[in-house]
C-alpha cells in the first residue's frame, strides 16, 4: 500500500494527471463507461476496501493519497487515470452540437450529456472549459466516451464556413423552436454564457432560434436551453420529424 501523497510514483501520476489527453475518473460508473469503450486506462488507484479487480495492475492507496487525486467532497475509493482517445479534426455526419468558448464545465457536460442523448455525437468546443476538467467529466456521466469531441479554437470557425452546413445559432431574436421546422442535418451553436455567440459565427450562421419566454425571463441557463433545443430537433422538429 502506498501511504503518501509525495510517493515519487504518485507525484508522477499527478503530473501525468495535468496532460489535456488524461482524463481522471474518481466514480465506479464513469470508470466503467471507459472500460467499455475500450479506452486505455494508464493506472488505477483504490483504496483496500474495494474487493473488485479492475485491471490486471490495480494500486492499494491510502485514503488521503486517493483523496489528493478527486475533487469530490465524498470519496468512491477508487479513481482512473484513463488515455483519451485523439481524433483528427472532421466534418460532421449528422446534427452536431457547437461550443462557443462555454466556460462553465458544469455546462459543458451537461450539454455533451445532452448531445448523445439527442444524437448530436459530433461535438465541437471553441475555447471551451476543457473536457479534461473534473467536473465537466463528471457533469458528461459518462457520455464523453460516446461521442466525437473535438477541442478547437477561433481558426475552426473558417473551416465550419468551409464545410457549409446549416448552421443555426440560439438568439432571443430567432425563430421560435415550436413554430417552425429546421432542415436537417443541422449545426447548434451554443454561446458564451455572458456574451452569447460571436459575431464571426453570427456571420456565417444559416439563421437562428429562439425559445419562447414568459413572465419576463431573458432567457435560460445555457445547459438547459441547449438540451431543450436539441431534444426538439431530435424528436419532434415542428412534428415533421418524428423519431420512436
Amino acid at each position: 500500500m502506498i501511504t503518501s501523497s509525495k510517493n515519487e510514483y504518485i507525484k508522477q501520476l499527478k503530473k501525468l494527471k495535468q496532460e489535456k489527453d488524461v482524463l481522471c475518473l474518481d466514480s465506479p460508473k464513469l470508470i466503467d463507461e471507459a472500460i467499455k469503450s475500450k479506452l486505455e486506462i494508464l493506472c488505477l488507484l483504490k483504496t483496500d476496501k474495494i474487493s473488485r479487480q479492475y485491471t490486471n495492475n490495480d494500486i492499494i492507496v491510502a485514503s488521503n493519497v486517493l483523496n489528493s487525486f478527486s475533487n469530490t467532497k465524498t470519496s468512491q475509493q477508487v479513481v482512473a487515470l484513463i488515455k483519451l482517445k485523439k481524433q483528427a479534426l472532421r466534418p460532421p455526419n449528422s446534427n452536431f452540437l457547437v461550443l462557443d468558448t462555454i466556460q462553465d464545465p458544469g455546462n459543458v457536460g451537461t450539454l455533451i450529456r445532452s448531445a448523445v442523448g439527442a444524437n448530436f455525437l459530433d461535438i465541437y468546443l471553441i475555447n471551451c472549459a476543457s473536457v479534461s476538467l473534473d467536473k465537466t467529466i463528471r457533469s458528461t456521466m459518462g457520455a464523453i466516451f460516446k461521442c466525437n469531441v473535438f477541442e478547437v479554437d477561433n481558426t475552426f470557425v473558417e473551416t465550419l464556413k468551409n464545410w457549409n452546413k446549416n448552421l443555426y445559432i440560439t438568439d432571443m431574436n430567432g425563430k421560435n423552436l415550436y413554430q417552425n421546422i429546421f432542415k436537417e442535418p443541422i449545426g447548434l451553436v451554443i454561446g458564451n454564457e455572458g456574451h452569447g455567440v460571436s459575431s464571426e459565427i453570427k456571420n456565417i450562421s444559416t439563421g437562428s432560434i429562439s425559445l419562447p419566454m414568459q413572465n419576463n425571463l431573458e432567457s435560460l441557463n445555457a445547459g438547459v436551453s441547449g438540451s431543450i433545443i436539441m431534444y426538439h430537433l431530435a424528436y419532434v422538429n415542428g412534428g415533421k420529424n418524428v423519431r420512436s
